[in-house]
């Protein structure tokens, strides 16, 4: 499932409202459209930050993705 919440405002509002995701994040307290934000302990993460600037646009985003299930490897029988 994906969950996604979106906020208008300023760079402090933006600042302030990352730091408090990110205390609540460290405290398993994070929640996003109502659901729970969980981390696996169990599980190897990759994390990414990407950054852009052009004449029209700016962004800044943060990602971090885990495995919750291993991909099912097919081996092909041979003739």
């Amino acid at each position: 499932m994906k969950y996604k919440e979106e906020y208008p405002g300023t760079k402090q509002e933006c600042l302030g409202f990352l730091s408090e995701a990110f205390t609540k994040l460290l405290k398993n307290q994070l929640t996003v459209d109502g659901e729970t934000v969980v981390i696996p302990d169990d599980k190897e993460v990759e994390y990414k930050i990407k950054y852009d600037d052009d004449f029209f646009e700016g962004s800044l985003a943060m990602k971090i993705t885990w495995m919750n299930a291993e991909a099912e490897v097919e081996e092909e029988e041979e003739e």
